[in-house]
Order: structure tokens, then C-alpha cells, then sequence
């Protein structure tokens, strides 16, 4: 697999970067690029299988998940696979797997169950912009930025709108659709019919 570009702390920008290498490099139209964000109201999310620890509360995290539709001989079958740079778990890990072992487990609380952001991947290609000042506290920033420019989608006129996108009371379509953990997993799901 081609080396994709990686800063930590910045999963929305790599997961924006690997969205747009991949669909640069192949796209058909029985492959769909999602990115998800994951959050709740509370922005406690737990994440199991992470590189920095084996559980981790994120106030977010984005991810992508790749959705692949085969025809053969009149039957249709689906399978997902999602691509985390900070987990444990392979890149290209299939959805069931990482659902599983990195997101489906009791939470303490079910306040604190996450919340499932899916945006479709040319969507937030063109609309997605960070200034990145969600990094930066008394002038410097928490973690060494990307050594690129900020992100600005060719449609978005703002600089930032990440806190939209993490807004759980923002329902706006450009944004993408926000899903329960239940949804979430049967929206991605391997199917055969």
C-alpha cells in the first residue's frame, strides 16, 4: 500500500488526505469512500485497539471506511473496510473486525455511547476546512501541526467548520448523517443478497 501522509493528533486531516489519495487512485462506481467522525454530546468517546493506549477516551476521532459493492451472477455483495491510523488493528481491517474489538463494547454509561458522523468522501473532499486553531492554546499549538498548509475543501468558503461537523445538533446534509452505534453498524455491515 502507497505510504499516505500521517500526523498524530490530526485524524481529520489524515483521514481527508487518504480519502483523496484513494479516490485519485481508484474510483469506480462499486467503491465508496466515507469518512466517519465519531463523537457523542459530551465529546467522551471510547475507542479500544489504539496505538497510544489500549483504550482511549477522544473528544472525537475520525476514521474511513470504505464500502465495496460486488455483482456477480445476479448477487450482490457488500463488505467494508476501515482504514485508522491510530489503531492497533490493520489498516484495511474489515468492519466487522474493528466494530468489534475497537467500538462495539459495553460503555459505562449509556450517555457515553458514540455518535457516528458518515460523510460521504468527495463531500468531504470539497466541503471539509480546518484552521486548526482547535490545536493551539496561548499561542502555541498542543501538538506539532502538519507540515502542509491548513485544509480548505474547493467548495467550502470557510477557513474551519471541524466544529460543525462535530456538532451533534448540526443536521445539516453537507455535513453527512449522524447515526447511533446500532445504525452505524448495520449501515457498514457485510451483506450478501
Amino acid at each position: 500500500m502507497k505510504q499516505h501522509i500521517y500526523t498524530a493528533y490530526y485524524c481529520e486531516e489524515n483521514i481527508y488526505n487518504l480519502i483523496k489519495d484513494m479516490m485519485e487512485e481508484k474510483q469506480d462506481h462499486l467503491t465508496q469512500y466515507y469518512a466517519v467522525l465519531i463523537t457523542n454530546p459530551f465529546q467522551q468517546t471510547y475507542i479500544k485497539c489504539q496505538k497510544s493506549q489500549p483504550l482511549v477516551i477522544w473528544d472525537y476521532h475520525v476514521i474511513m471506511v470504505v464500502k465495496h459493492t460486488l455483482q456477480k451472477e445476479g448477487k450482490i455483495t457488500q463488505n467494508s473496510f476501515v482504514y485508522d491510523f491510530d489503531s492497533t488493528l490493520p489498516m484495511n481491517c474489515d468492519f466487522n473486525t474493528y466494530f468489534k474489538q475497537a467500538l462495539g463494547f459495553q460503555k459505562p454509561q449509556v450517555t457515553l455511547k458514540s455518535w457516528f458522523r458518515v460523510v460521504d468522501g468527495q463531500k468531504y473532499i470539497d466541503y471539509f476546512a480546518s484552521d486548526r486553531h482547535h490545536m493551539i492554546k496561548n499561542g502555541k499549538y498542543l501538538q506539532a501541526p502538519p507540515q502542509y498548509p491548513c485544509i480548505k475543501g474547493s467548495k467550502q468558503e470557510k477557513n474551519n467548520n471541524l466544529q460543525e461537523y462535530l456538532d451533534t445538533t448540526n443536521n445539516d446534509a453537507l455535513l453527512g448523517k449522524w447515526m447511533t452505534e446500532e445504525q452505524f453498524q448495520q449501515f457498514f455491515a457485510d451483506k450478501k443478497a
